[in-house]
């Protein structure tokens, strides 16, 4: 405890990582909280987990109507990681089971996906499923002509990100659904789409009727809710097999104990972002288009990585070539400012970027970027801030 109490005596901090946790919303902390101190396994049958058990049904209820769906297509897990693993892993194994073999399944993604997609994609390419990984242009948008163009007889499933969690580039996700359905159609198949929506709830609407996918990965921890808390939703043509053994929590789909508070907590998160998302967003985004501005002003050499326009409202990506970056970050925290080179599930290697990596072929670029995610309490004196200390770092970084 003493920790954090030295902690928050420090200088107001301006935080900019919000890509990678956001901070918990006091009303939110304020439903679980009373859960924390409840004791009562919903899955037990005396009053205390049958208390338990209606809490947790009640929030599914609540969340199915704000994103159009039926409760029973709603499935809570740890968080973003999670649930993708469950959308692709648990696709490819219920494909399994009803008799599919390895080699007639085939997964189109991008390169430019979240680590916890391209790592599930590699451990399913090691067990014999076809990977494809299909174009997208300088910006990280998916080329559709190549989408269209890469759909097979062995097509089962498409997953890529509502909104990329490093250059921000957001997917014209109807577009692209658009096509896998005339697809379909054409040729009597059912190949999915799952979409990586885990940075989208505070800036993005997420209802899937309008979407058009079939699976769809929400992360509570990204939009005020609590860290370790997500979803996979999933409609009810999806079949869908566990990936982790147990009991039959969550319709056999998830074993283990459900975490109460959390599940009270991640529901009610991304209720309250999608209510007033379309708001914020445009508040936020004429921050961050002022950051730009600022940054590129005191910072000449420095490049904007993904779109200027179809970019989700909180992000600033820029490379800073010839800069440390990891070394920059560093300052900016000693200085009062959090913020990040890439996603954090990226690790901390000094590879860079994979995403600036794919979309430039540029080694420098890729290794020279830092993220700035903003929140809705970003002001634009706080991109002052980061404008002027890059400005000093850099300066002094060159006179070394």
């Amino acid at each position: 405890m003493h920790l954090w109490n030295a902690f928050q005596k420090r200088k107001k901090r301006v935080y900019l990582d919000h890509a990678a946790a956001t901070p918990l919303r006091a009303e939110v902390f304020a439903l679980m909280r009373p859960w924390f101190l409840h004791t009562g396994n919903p899955s037990a049958i005396h009053a205390e987990g049958v208390v338990a058990r209606e809490a947790i049904e009640a929030s599914r209820e609540e969340l199915a109507r704000t994103l159009r769906v039926r409760a029973s297509e709603i499935t809570y897990t740890s968080g973003g990681t999670e649930s993708n693993n469950l959308a692709l892993q648990g696709v490819v194994r219920a494909l399994r089971t009803a008799g599919r073999k390895n080699n007639d399944i085939e997964i189109l993604s991008t390169k430019i996906e979240h680590p916890s997609i391209l790592e599930t994609l590699r451990l399913l390419e090691a067990e014999g499923v076809g990977v494809r990984y299909v174009a997208v242009d300088a910006d990280g948008q998916i080329d559709r002509t190549a989408l269209r163009a890469a759909l097979s007889e062995k097509t089962a499933l498409v997953t890529f990100a509502y909104a990329n969690s490093e250059i921000g580039t957001v997917q014209e996700v109807k577009k692209l659904t658009r096509i896998v359905r005339k697809w379909n159609t054409e040729n009597g198949k059912n190949v999915m789409v799952h979409l990586d929506a885990s940075q989208a709830p505070l800036w993005l609407p997420c209802q899937m009727d309008m979407l058009g996918v079939d699976l769809m990965t929400l992360d509570g921890g990204k939009c005020g809710g609590p860290v370790g808390s997500g979803v996979l939703v999933h409609r009810h043509t999806a079949q869908l097999s566990s990936v982790l053994q147990g009991g039959n929590q969550e319709s056999g789909l998830r074993g283990g104990t459900e975490n109460t508070p959390l599940i009270i907590g991640c529901t009610h998160a991304i209720i309250s972002a999608q209510h007033t998302q379309s708001e914020r967003s445009e508040k936020v985004k004429r921050v961050r288009e002022r950051g730009i501005e600022l940054i590129e002003g005191a910072l000449p050499n420095a490049v904007l990585n993904g779109p200027r326009n179809n970019r989700i409202a909180n992000n600033i990506n820029i490379s800073l070539p010839g800069l440390d970056t990891e070394f920059a970050v560093i300052v900016l925290d000693q200085r009062g400012i959090a913020a990040s080179t890439k996603s954090a599930c990226g690790g901390a290697d000094s590879k860079g970027s994979h995403v600036v990596k794919e979309l430039t072929s540029d080694e420098a670029r890729a290794r020279s970027t830092v993220r700035f995610t903003l929140g809705e309490e970003t002001t634009e004196s706080d991109m002052e801030r980061v404008a002027q200390t890059m400005k000093e770092h850099a300066l002094l970084m060159r006179h070394h």
